[in-house]
């Protein structure tokens, strides 16, 4: 069937002429013969015996063993007029729907073979590649090989099916997926009957295609690099290893031996050819991702005694391979000490006179292996422990046993034996077995405990009794314990609950892992150990809940717990505090917060702040001394840890603790969390570290004065009312602390009255105010002129707040300067008499006054934005006779707002300008037509 729908893809697409190639000189229609491969031994020659002293680096020459292809009907055709008939007979056999003899395959092959050998000597792989593609001729072959009968080899079919894919090598690009096509191959050859049931000769010759062809694609034309195509082809070979027939297996590992001598043989001849390439670029090429998994397959082979041929194979496999090992060990530079140079060159030395005990083998590969190559064995040597397994029980166990003694595993190691551990043990059920793995597991939990933690609760977030079990294996070394605990804990730290992400998943299965073990009276003392980070974990996990509606609350809090019900996460941390209270032989505390019903009110988004203060005073009350640890724990999280999303709960925590306990004026820890987080990017934070501050210099707020003046020239403009409310604080209190700094804060005051945050603005006009009443105010004399501009521009904004601000800051200002004429206009709020007052009182400061006004004109208040527009045309006016360079940079300035957002600004902007132009061609004798321009725009 899938012959037919490849042969009817091929017929469906349009049709041109046939892909020719330029004519080259004439040639007989043959195809020429494959390159001979190093690994050219037979495959019933039995490999060498493991005990001879030394094996030859290359192995003997052989005759070619796949036969020339049979010769097409094209004698003495020249020879583009022989690939023009070869390709006609590949496109005729793709485009015909009827059932193909014989005959007709195997012409279909000969032509393949016949096109791939002329265009290599023609170099027109490019075009042939096109052909290739276009007629899906590895598809087809794979459809031939496919449909062939598996009990019977009655024909050639086999053997130039795989000489066609070794022809088609040649051709860059025109096998593309390999896996697929050595699944059929070997599915096609290696499940035949038994050679006593098969034409040997055939048969031999078959297997050595098969094996010419698995070399020319890794060693002769490899499309990546050697490991990559070693991995593809190993992956493929290694299933069969382990299936229930001997004669598959046989097979399977001859493929095997054959490859890794030829990989030993590259090894030792590449630096001869390739001096030019460094070690690492060498090891790059040949690194062999299923190294660690092919060995345990092979000593696996090994324990089938009965099985000698295998048994040998699978030896001197492992011999080929303990040598490319030793080369690798070189390349990866491990060798650059004395000692371990002189152990190389004895293992070498053993690589000649080779074993055949598999534990010796074993240990002597475990020496080189990499973290991941160990665990692909142990992950095999468990498929080998399973009961359904064709591998010998035992053997498998030993391997285990042996490569988990001190093993160092990565966190992803150990992700992997876990669940594989977890997947395979209810199919185990052979006493050793069992053994092996019971005492893998605490050596693992051992090695890597926050790895372990995390791969229990990946395997079965809800805990079940399976995973238990593995759990209970774990936490059997007491030692181990704490740090497993600390593992849980460090999830309950990681994301908020409810969170959906993985991560966001580990964090419940950690509190239901948590739950679990705290039922056990066993592990009481371990977790006693971490109490208080766990304690502080749970408590912000169930604040950090988010909003919760009451019948929410009621339902975590009230109904029945049953933990082999699904539960929301929020309630498995409920309980889980619960059992932790009781854990620590605070019985009081738990008793206490039923009774006050503190679990409700710490959960809900409106409510967890004034739950912790409740949660604080019950502390302190019930159990005082078990509280300093708690405390402890929250300053040193807050003055040494990135809390992230933890950091404003902590805060809160730490200052409700620190709050109730009573304030200490020479807390230096406590300062510096208040000081550090009045500046953090959390604005709740920088709240509570303000009202810790405040607390704590009660009575002598004067001491952060220097504080607050650095916090006022922060960017943020949260900081900076922070900083002001402090201020206020102080001058309310202290007025004469502030004296020997008032010229700086006025000056700092100045640059908030253009913030964007209108609090900011209102809040420092207000303390303004209160600076120029402050005692020795006459030093501000020079701030309190430059500020009647921008508080006179801010009197007309919108917001009332900033302009009633605005309005009683100007009237202190102009009291401090004695100008009564602008006291009582600011009193008034006459506003374009306010103008015209400044303009004659400050003229001199006309420069300073169009910089100011300037700024004004991008305000994004339009009353502000026409107040500007207005003042600078008075000051235009003004400076006409004065100064007319200024009068030109008046109208630059208001020609830039011509793009005004709001209308009316810009009719203001063109009207100005107007009257700027007209008054400046208006000739001084005619002052009444200078006054009716000028009464027309101020109306």
């Amino acid at each position: 069937m899938g012959q037919h729908a490849s042969r009817a893809a091929v017929q469906a697409a349009p049709r041109g002429k046939p892909q020719h190639f330029s004519p080259p000189m004439a040639a007989q229609a043959t195809a020429r013969p494959q390159p001979q491969p190093s690994s050219s031994a037979m495959e019933e020659r039995n490999p060498s015996c493991p005990a001879e002293a030394k094996e030859k680096d290359k192995l003997p020459q052989e005759p070619t063993s796949v036969p020339p292809a049979p010769p097409l009907d094209a004698s003495g055709l020249p020879m583009c007029a022989v690939e023009r008939y070869a390709m006609d007979n590949i496109e005729a056999f793709l485009r015909s729907t009827e059932p193909q003899n014989e005959e007709k395959k195997m012409k279909f092959l000969c032509s393949i073979r016949t096109i791939c050998g002329s265009a290599a000597e023609r170099n027109t792989v490019q075009e042939l590649r096109i052909f290739c593609r276009r007629n899906e001729l590895v598809e087809n072959i794979m459809v031939l090989l496919a449909e062939e009968p598996r009990r019977e080899l009655s024909s050639e079919l086999r053997l130039q099916a795989v000489a066609a894919i070794t022809s088609l090598s040649k051709v860059e690009g025109a096998l593309e997926e390999k896996i697929p096509l050595f699944v059929v191959c070997f599915r096609s050859i290696f499940l035949l009957p038994s050679e006593q049931d098969l034409d040997t000769n055939l048969y031999s010759k078959t297997l050595r295609a098969l094996d010419e062809m698995l070399h020319s694609l890794v060693f002769i034309h490899p499309s990546t690099s050697i490991g990559e195509e070693l991995k593809d082809v190993f992956q493929v070979l290694l299933p069969f290893t382990s299936l229930q027939s001997s004669t598959v297996r046989q097979r399977a590992v001859g493929r095997i031996w054959k490859l890794t001598h030829s990989l030993a043989h590259y090894c030792q001849e590449k630096p001869r050819h390739s001096s030019e390439q460094s070690p690492s670029a060498s090891y790059d090429e040949l690194r062999l991702p299923v190294l660690g998994q092919l060995v345990g397959c092979l000593i696996l082979c090994c324990a089938f005694v009965q099985e000698d041929k295998t048994c040998r194979c699978a030896l001197s496999a492992l011999r080929h391979l303990y040598r490319f090992v030793l080369w690798r060990s070189r390349w990866e530079g491990q060798l650059d000490e004395q000692g371990k140079l002189e152990q190389w060159e004895a293992d070498h030395e053993f690589s000649l006179t080779w074993t055949t005990n598999t534990t010796v083998i074993l240990l002597r590969f475990e020496k080189y292996f990499h973290s991941s190559e160990k665990t692909d064995l142990i992950l095999l040597a468990l498929q080998g422990m399973r009961d359904c397994s064709n591998y010998n029980t035992q053997v498998a166990s030993t391997l285990m046993a042996i490569l988990t003694v001190d093993f160092n595993p990565m966190p992803n190691d150990v992700q992997r034996i876990v669940t594989a551990i977890h997947r395979s043990r209810k199919l185990i059920t052979e006493e050793q077995a069992l053994r092996t793995i019971h005492g893998t597991f605490p050596s693992l939990a051992a090695a890597n405990p926050r790895a372990m933690t995390l791969s229990l609760l990946r395997c079965s977030p809800t805990c079940d009794k399976d995973i238990w079990e593995l759990w209970e294996l774990a936490l059997s070394s007491v030692d181990v314990v704490p740090k497993m605990v600390q593992a849980l804990l460090r999830q309950l730290e990681t994301v908020p609950l409810g969170q959906k992400t993985e991560v966001g998943v580990l964090h419940l299965a950690a509190a239901t892992a948590l739950h679990k073990l705290l039922q056990y009276l066993d592990y009481g003392p371990q977790v006693r150990l971490v109490f208080p980070e766990l304690f502080v974990a749970l408590i912000i996990q169930l604040v950090s809940a988010g909003p919760l509606a009451p019948l929410e609350i009621i339902a975590i809090t009230e109904d029945p717990f049953r933990p082999s019900a699904p539960t929301s996460a929020i309630r498995m941390v409920v309980e889980t505090a619960r059992s932790l209270l009781l854990c620590a032989d605070m019985d009081n505390l738990a008793f206490s917060m039923e009774t006050h019903d503190l679990w409700a009110r710490l959960l809900g988004a409106s409510m967890w702040q004034n739950g912790l203060h409740s949660l604080a005073k019950v502390m302190l009350k019930n159990c005082r001394d078990q509280c300093r640890p708690i405390f402890r724990h929250l300053q040193n999280l807050l003055q040494y840890h990135q809390l992230q999303w933890r950091e404003v709960p902590a805060m809160a925590f730490y200052l409700e603790l620190w709050s109730c306990q009573g304030h200490h004026k020479d807390d230096t820890g406590t300062q510096k969390i208040f000081r550090k987080y009045i500046r953090s990017k959390q604005p709740r934070s920088r709240e509570l570290a303000l009202r810790g501050l405040r607390n704590l210099y009660a009575g002598r707020m004067q001491l952060l004065l220097p504080d607050a003046l650095l916090w006022l020239q922060d960017m943020r403009a949260d900081i900076k009312l922070q900083a002001i409310h402090l201020l206020q604080d102080i001058v309310a209190q202290r007025p004469a602390s502030i004296r020997g700094v008032l010229s700086q804060l006025a000056v700092q005051l100045l640059s908030c009255f253009n913030e964007d945050n209108a609090e900011v603005r209102w809040r420092s006009m207000e303390l303004f105010a209160l600076l120029l009443e402050a005692p020795g105010r006459k030093r501000l004399l020079l701030q309190a002129e430059r500020s009647l501009l921008p508080l006179f521009i801010h009197m007309n904004e919108d917001i009332p707040n900033v302009a009633q601000a605005a309005q009683k800051a100007l009237i202190h200002a102009a009291k401090l300067l004695g100008w009564q004429q602008l006291q009582r206009l600011a009193c008034a709020a006459e506003v374009w008499m306010i103008a015209d007052c400044l303009l004659q009182k400050r003229g001199r400061d006309a420069e300073q006054y169009l910089k100011d006004t300037v700024l004004h004109l991008h305000s994004p208040q339009v009353p502000v934005r026409d107040t500007a527009v207005r003042f600078l045309g008075l000051l235009g006016r003004k400076l006409r006779n004065e100064n007319r360079e200024k009068v030109l940079d008046i109208r630059k300035a208001l020609e830039g707002a011509k793009e005004d957002s709001e209308p009316t600004v810009r009719c203001l902007v063109l009207q100005t300008l107007l009257i700027l132009s007209v008054l400046e061609d208006v000739p001084p004798t005619r002052p009444r037509l200078r006054r009716w321009f000028w009464r027309t725009w101020r109306e």
